[in-house]
């Protein structure tokens, strides 16, 4: 997705002549142009994207055709399951659990599928928590709760599913039915965190295959979120370590690309949220250099990046590393 205007996209013609210039043939096809019956897409190296559209319609859509194209035997760019975590936060959580890399379980998660759930075990979290609704960016719906009653109010309403119908045929049937459980009118799933103290800022960097693009976004005023505050600056005097931790996070998921977004509270790294497809490209798009590992230490690239070729050139990159090889 290219910041060139609002809601523009990656220009398709230079991305198959960048393909062409690194030896590939990019055949572009729309999802509805799937036809299983009469193609086999088996060992076929498959790229898509993923969609943002309200209430995510069309992604689910798109996640019927890639896990038809998975069942035939195509070759997923990236796996699958990294386009179940976009705009997932549960499953992303759930991705971070199962990574091995243990400077990534600083950040500590529980997740639920209705607000009674989370209500029952109330008692056993941190006086402070970080709430997130699953579905979201740019840290929409992110809150702070420092108390038991803002707690049980904001999941409440994060999680409310209620639907007119439905509720009044859970009470008929509750007293018609007996013994019945009511279900719960409170079942959009969320996800809550520990909360990290003292971050002013965080990073958020790009990888594209051996490049990573770093922007510093400030916190918004008088709050604990630095995503979506607008407040952003390259910098090039970075915290020592800051480089290594995204290059260990990077190698610690298998996939072309990543975005991350990195807190530091002057001594630890925190990596606070990552995306493997569909997300901004502010970072690259704009900035003036990037960095890149020589040997043992890292050096600063005075240039200005193409994100059509970038993309090119980390998928490639991808497919010799994993597949072809």
């Amino acid at each position: 997705m290219s910041v060139r205007h609002k809601d523009a996209s990656m220009d398709i013609e230079a991305l198959r002549d960048y393909f062409n210039d690194e030896g590939w043939e990019l055949n572009i096809k729309k999802y509805p142009e799937i036809d299983f019956r009469n193609e086999n897409y088996q060992g076929k190296i498959i790229l898509y994207q993923s969609s943002e559209d309200r209430d995510l319609f069309y992604k689910s859509y798109i996640e019927d055709v890639l896990l038809g194209l998975e069942l035939q035997g195509a070759i997923l760019v990236p796996k699958f399951h990294y386009f179940r975590a976009h705009h997932n936060k549960v499953f992303m959580e759930i991705l971070r659990d199962l990574n091995n890399l243990e400077e990534i379980h600083n950040v500590r998660s529980k997740s639920y599928g209705t607000y009674e759930e989370f209500a029952q075990e109330l008692s056993l979290f941190p006086s402070e928590l970080v709430l997130k609704p699953s579905e979201g960016c740019g840290s929409s719906g992110v809150r702070l709760l420092k108390d038991e009653s803002s707690k049980r109010r904001y999941a409440r309403r994060v999680s409310r599913s209620l639907h007119p119908i439905d509720a009044l045929k859970n009470i008929i049937k509750y007293y018609v039915w007996h013994p019945y459980f009511k279900k719960s009118n409170n079942r959009r799933k969320f996800t809550i965190q520990n909360h990290i103290p003292d971050l002013q800022n965080d990073y958020k960097i790009l990888i594209y295959g051996d490049k990573y693009y770093v922007l510093l976004r400030h916190n918004r005023k008088n709050d604990f979120r630095a995503s979506g505050s607008g407040l952003f600056e390259y910098n090039e005097n970075l915290p020592e370590g800051l480089l290594d931790f995204a290059e260990l996070v990077f190698n610690s998921f298998e996939t072309p690309y990543l975005s991350i977004d990195v807190g530091f509270n002057g001594h630890e790294f925190f990596l606070i949220e990552f995306q493997c497809l569909q997300f901004g490209n502010y970072t690259l798009e704009k900035s003036p250099f990037y960095f890149a590992r020589e040997g043992e230490k890292w050096i600063k690239i005075q240039e200005e990046s193409i994100l059509e070729k970038e993309f090119a050139r980390s998928v490639v990159r991808y497919v010799n590393k994993f597949i072809v090889a």
